[in-house]
């Protein structure tokens, strides 16, 4: 029997002169990527009946740009010899080009056709020009030298309870509509969100991270202790946060890890030196839970080095499944996450020229927003009583107030040690401190007025990649953004005998609403951000404008 290639080839971390490779076939076979002389090869680990690898080539050349072949038991599965698309290459670090980071969230797998623009309460197909698919086009036509360092995929990668392109035909009527409901299902929407041809050439020349976020779940994941205790209830939970966290692992979480960290995860050493690892991952669910989690709990968080004419740190957190519900003592990180966190952000450490810190959740909100989640914060504490936790819970579901300042000591944890980074408090400053975000579908520059010198801390959210945002709630959002919806909810927050926030930051860029991308150039000191949205152009193929460019840091021009 011929072994095929079912999603992959994935280039997933290029760490010096060593990367990795993510592949899923559909039997049980070696697999080997070479790339020029440079060779990795590793045998195929059975999940339910389907089958992966990460591969780790080595001893890759130094500031080059090499292309490469996938073979399956010896026999070249990758590239296809009858597509168009460019080769599949491995670029390795070169300390004489900028590093290019792209990063986005948000996208919703559903048919690319036209109607593009209908919102997607007339359509199911009306999600608008996928984001990701037009930028894939636009660097299949450009040399090498164009392509980013790296890919940041900031959460909602897939939508589990929001799957329109074909929705799963439950038997039972306890399933919500639209979801998928095991890791058959999630296994199948992986496939079609990720094997459109151009996104899939994208990520396979392209080294990528990823961090979850609730919808790569469900709605409102672990937003509160209440909502969490009402979920576990639900018939259909059980299977739905297994399948869930299973795949995540398996389509996200794994090729997060280095080279070096597939050798030292204990579960990643593990599952690569077994046949076949259902029931092992099936054994890690209840302590990836956070209704059932104990003891030593699994990082989903990941960091990132990136050395080019700038040296680039990105610390990627994971906002959802580390959280600390108790009313009153909440924490969108608990006590060893943030140790972590503080640990990778010091950036005495190796000196680094920027510091991206990545949360699917943004960190400063508009002021407006900002203040109601204060402000149900201290209701869901007990400040008004009773009335005021039933209150603050129908808040937080009905408008998603679950972002940082609905966990005021994570987000003051978090103003702290970026103020103290950006003025050099543990060490020589770097040019720029960025926090970068997406999750609330629309897109924004917000840099922080620290009142005293430092290096730049800005804000930079770009949502969604694909998705769409009636015109009522862009209303309220732009609204939020105003001077009078910043009034409106200082009044609410005050309400509650909270003062002043530690630092002052307004949006200066943006609310843009629409499919997009953003783009970082960092190079040397100097740090610039571009924002496109997608369009179709006269031929009806996916196309990227500019809605805005603006440096960050470095020296006058």
């Amino acid at each position: 029997m011929t072994v095929e290639l079912v999603l992959g080839p994935q280039l997933r971390c290029v760490d010096g002169d060593r990367a990795t490779v993510w592949v899923e076939c559909d039997a049980a076979c070696e697999v080997s990527v070479t790339a020029e002389s440079a060779v990795g090869r590793a045998r195929t680990t059975s999940v339910a009946g389907r089958h992966y690898a990460v591969i780790v080539v080595a001893d890759l050349p130094d500031a080059s740009t090499v292309a490469y072949q996938v073979a399956l038991d010896d026999r070249q599965a990758w590239p296809d010899p009858e597509s168009d698309l460019p080769p599949s290459v491995i670029r390795t670090e070169d300390r004489a080009r900028p590093v290019r980071v792209v990063f986005g969230s948000c996208r919703v797998e559903a048919p690319m056709e036209p109607p593009w623009d209908r919102p997607a309460a007339d359509d199911d197909r009306g999600m608008g020009v996928d984001a990701l698919d037009a930028l894939a086009r636009r660097l299949a036509r450009q040399p090498p030298d164009a392509l980013p360092d790296l890919l940041v995929m900031l959460g909602d990668q897939v939508y589990a309870d929001l799957v329109v392109h074909s929705a799963p035909d439950h038997d039972g009527d306890d399933e919500p509509p639209h979801s998928v409901a095991d890791l058959d299902e999630y296994v199948e929407l992986y496939h079609q969100t990720w094997s459109h041809p151009f996104v899939r050439w994208l990520l396979s020349t392209v080294p990528s991270v990823m961090v979850f976020d609730d919808h790569d779940m469900v709605d409102d994941w672990n937003l509160s202790q209440a909502w969490l205790e009402h979920i576990v209830t639900e018939p259909w939970w059980d299977d739905r946060v297994a399948g869930g966290f299973i795949s995540y692992w398996l389509y996200q979480h794994w090729g997060n890890l280095s080279p070096s960290e597939l050798t030292t995860d204990p579960l990643a050493r593990e599952v690569a030196q077994v046949r076949d690892a259902t029931d092992l991952l099936h054994r890690q669910v209840d302590g990836w839970r956070l209704d059932r989690a104990t003891g030593q709990r699994t990082r989903w968080s990941t960091s990132r080095d990136l050395n080019g004419t700038a040296a680039v740190r990105l610390v990627l957190l994971d906002t959802r499944n580390r959280r600390h519900l108790v009313e009153g003592e909440r924490d969108i990180l608990d006590h060893d996450e943030a140790a972590w966190l503080h640990d990778r952000a010091r950036a005495d450490r190796d000196g680094v020229d920027h510091l991206l810190v990545g949360s699917s959740l943004p960190w400063l909100l508009p002021p407006g927003v900002h203040d109601m989640e204060r402000w149900a914060e201290a209701l869901g504490a007990g400040r008004w009583g009773p009335p005021g936790r039933w209150l603050a819970e129908h808040a937080r579901r009905a408008g998603d107030l679950e972002h940082w300042p609905s966990f005021g000591d994570s987000f003051d944890h978090l103003a702290r040690l970026l103020s103290s980074v950006a003025t050099g408090e543990q060490g020589p400053a770097p040019s720029s401190v960025l926090v970068l975000s997406g999750d609330v579908h629309f897109s924004y520059v917000a840099p922080v007025d620290l009142g005293v010198d430092g290096a730049r801390v800005v804000q930079l959210v770009c949502s969604p990649i694909r998705n769409g945002v009636p015109a009522n709630l862009q209303r309220v959002l732009t609204m939020s953004s105003t001077r009078l919806g910043s009034l409106a909810g200082r009044i609410a927050r005050r309400t509650t005998g909270r003062g002043e926030e530690p630092l002052a930051w307004s949006l200066t860029g943006g609310p843009w609403f629409g499919n997009g991308i953003a783009t970082l150039t960092l190079d040397g000191p100097t740090a610039t951000v571009r924002f496109e949205c997608s369009r179709h152009d006269h031929d009806g193929a996916p196309d990227l404008f500019t809605v805005h460019e603006e440096r960050l840091a470095g020296p006058p021009s």
